[in-house]
């Protein structure tokens, strides 16, 4: 990332509007800062402690903050310095450092940042008949890709004034249209004094080295150690987290207390599951218990949303940390974080992992031998995922707290599976379907939670071995369900191949030609199209011919590679220029069925298709999400029949996806009487 990712604006101020001052710009801008300079007329090392996320940035980038500070000197310490040119050792210049033999958290990140070299101090001396007191307040930010910012206004480098005071500030940036004057000017001011060419209204010394040792000898032994920064962050905006709900997400909260904090979510993509269970752990955060919080998910990228939305929402807690496969360090930083909370070093901290992780012998082991006295929330994201032979491991029982969360929580084919989920999460759940998403108007917006769509079923014809092939296998799972002792392995293994007959078919290569040529290849944007592994190489053969941008989204497009000097990985950057429309279409497998965020998605086209709900809502659910300008979503999919329509066999197979789509479509009517044109009523199926 760089500065030009960020959203900044031109001004910002507390007061009435009650602006977020760290949150809105200055951790997010020192996150991405190689090098900070800064003219503050007073300066405290809490300023050091509330910015801790975006200070441990700043160093992680091996950047340097400069600063330049008035020291507040009296009348005799103003003759001293005028009568001998220098800064006295003795001088309580720094009074607000606090140097004890037991340093507050403060004191040891400036500590720590004056070791390292990643702090340059000096002192500005206003002269007399010019200023009684240096009352500059500027700061230029760099970040790795050459961009500046600069502020100017009120502001001090004090924890009280960027998170108390009415403070208001002038942003500019070096990448916007006339700007840049006014950022050098800024810039020009900082050289001027720190190399001491201001020499006729003030003097600069450096910090006195008898001081500085004073400091430097509170320092932490490493970076993990000024985590304790991290610590006071979280705490305190986890202190003034006051997160708004809707009512069926504060419905959804109160029923998982009175479940005993243990609850199955059935919601509807779009509906807002991980606000819901950001409320839950903010309501058990009142009962000031120290918590370990786990956020499970299928996929790393998936992991990394959840981070930043927690991250958007304001949601900050101790410490937060990615634990899974794409950090070579996992085991020993998970170690580090239950031994924190352990030794009440702090008291709440977030683990972002993923469902394979989660249910590692070793992650496992860690949690058993390090929990002792700290409670555990379990969140389980898309929670119909975690429970097969390898991954219900994660279903831990020494986690007190428990969140499931699903679309589709059941399990196609495995009643098992569904059965242990829904006994994990206490037998109850909390219910709100696309249907109710469709018919529940969002108070801030006066439109539906979830986007209104039609739904077009295309009818494809079997070619006639493929239909010959289908027939058969359909007599075999005849015969083996018949038996006695009917091989149950058997059969799901024969559904399967009967399935992959009808995802396949040869003639839907055709049919999505005929498609794209209806619809207009220039006027194709917003779209998502899901496709089996044997498809995908025809397809994106067929969209090149036709002129379509695209790209695919597969297990192959890593996660975790990074492939752009901004820090993106492949899989981000694809999504990315996706959303800024650089992409017309995306073609997904697996990866975009479940949870990944897209919201201007609004068209979807079902080329591989099954009965299983799980997969067909989960796709629909990546279009029908409400975004800003975005019309109706429209769903095409293909739907497979006997050659020359011969028998309603297949389309009967077919009809149970078809219904359940078709219930909550604007079209449903038109629909009902496509079906019925071709023999199936679609009121059989709901």
């Amino acid at each position: 990332m760089s500065f030009q990712d960020l959203t900044i604006k031109l001004a910002y101020e507390t007061g009435e509007k009650m602006e977020d001052l760290l949150d809105s710009f200055y951790i997010p801008v020192l996150e991405q800062s190689e090098k900070y300079y800064r003219i503050a007329g007073f300066f405290s090392s809490s300023a050091l402690a509330v910015a801790a996320t975006g200070i441990e940035g700043l160093i992680h980038n091996g950047g340097t903050m400069y600063l330049l500070v008035s020291p507040e000197l009296s009348a005799d310490d103003y003759r001293i310095i005028k009568e001998h040119g220098c800064i006295r050792e003795d001088m309580d210049i720094f009074s607000d450092f606090q140097i004890e033999d037991t340093p507050d958290d403060h004191l040891k990140a400036l500590a720590y940042l004056l070791d390292i070299g990643r702090l340059k101090i000096k002192i500005v001396v206003p002269k007399r008949g010019h200023m009684s007191l240096f009352h500059q307040k500027v700061g230029v930010f760099f970040d790795s890709n050459n961009n500046m910012i600069s502020f100017s206004g009120s502001i001090n480098e004090t924890a009280q004034a960027w998170l108390y005071n009415i403070e208001e500030f002038k942003v500019f940036c070096s990448w916007k249209a006339g700007q840049a004057d006014y950022l050098n000017q800024d810039l020009r001011k900082f050289l001027d004094f720190w190399k001491g060419k201001r020499e006729s209204i003030a003097d600069v010394y450096d910090i006195p080295e008898a001081i500085r040792e004073r400091i430097v000898a509170a320092k932490p032994r490493d970076l993990q150690d000024l985590r304790i920064m991290e610590r006071y962050t979280g705490r305190r905006r986890a202190n003034r987290s006051n997160l708004s709900l809707f009512p069926h997400q504060a419905d959804a909260v109160k029923k998982w207390v009175e479940n005993k904090y243990s609850l199955l979510m059935e919601m509807a993509t779009g509906t807002g599951k991980t606000r819901t269970a950001i409320g839950c752990m903010l309501k058990k955060l009142k009962d000031n218990e120290r918590l370990l919080v786990i956020v499970a998910t299928p996929q790393n990228t998936l992991s990394r949303q959840w981070r930043d939305d927690f991250s958007t929402l304001g949601i900050a807690l101790g410490n937060s940390i990615i634990i899974d496969g794409t950090n070579s360090k996992w085991k020993s930083d998970f170690e580090f974080v239950l031994l924190d909370l352990s030794t009440g070093l702090y008291s709440t901290a977030v683990i972002f992992t993923t469902h394979q992780t989660a249910s590692n012998e070793r992650f496992l082991e860690i949690i058993h031998r390090a929990k002792q006295n700290t409670k555990i929330l379990f969140i389980c994201d898309e929670v119909h995922a975690i429970a097969t032979s390898k991954q219900k491991v994660a279903l831990n029982p020494a986690y007190e707290y428990r969140i499931g969360l699903s679309a589709t929580p059941n399990r196609m084919f495995d009643d098992y599976g569904s059965l242990l989920i829904r006994n994990y999460f206490g037998n109850n759940s909390f219910e709100f379907t696309i249907k109710d998403a469709l018919n529940t108007i969002n108070p801030c917006t006066g439109k539906p939670f979830l986007n209104q769509y039609e739904y077009h079923p295309i009818f494809v014809d079997l070619l006639d071995d493929e239909y010959s092939d289908y027939k058969k296998k359909t007599k075999l799972i005849a015969i083996e369900r018949s038996k006695e002792d009917r091989d149950e392995e058997r059969i799901e293994e024969l559904l399967r191949e009967r399935a992959a007959i009808l995802k396949n078919a040869g003639s839907k290569y055709a049919a999505l030609d005929s498609l794209i040529e209806k619809l207009g290849a220039r006027a194709i944007y917003d779209t998502l199209l899901f496709v089996s592994d044997k498809q995908m190489d025809n397809c994106m053969t067929s969209l090149a011919r036709h002129g379509i941008t695209r790209a695919k989204v597969t297990e192959e497009e890593s996660a975790s590679k990074v492939v752009t000097i901004r820090g993106e990985t492949e899989r981000q950057k694809i999504i990315k220029d996706y959303k800024n429309h650089q992409l017309q279409m995306l073609l997904a497998i697996k990866c975009l069925d479940e949870g990944i965020d897209i919201p201007n998605a609004r068209v979807a086209i079902l080329m591989s298709n099954g009965t299983n709900p799980r997969e067909y809502i989960q796709r629909i659910g990546r279009v029908i999400r409400q975004a800003e300008g975005k019309p109706r979503s429209l769903i095409y999919d293909f739907i497979m029949v006997s050659p020359n329509r011969s028998d309603t066999i297949i389309l009967s197979h077919e009809a149970r996806r078809s219904a359940q789509i078709a219930d909550n479509a604007i079209n449903r009517m038109e629909v009902r009487q496509l079906f019925l044109k071709e023999g199936v009523d679609l009121n059989a199926y709901q």
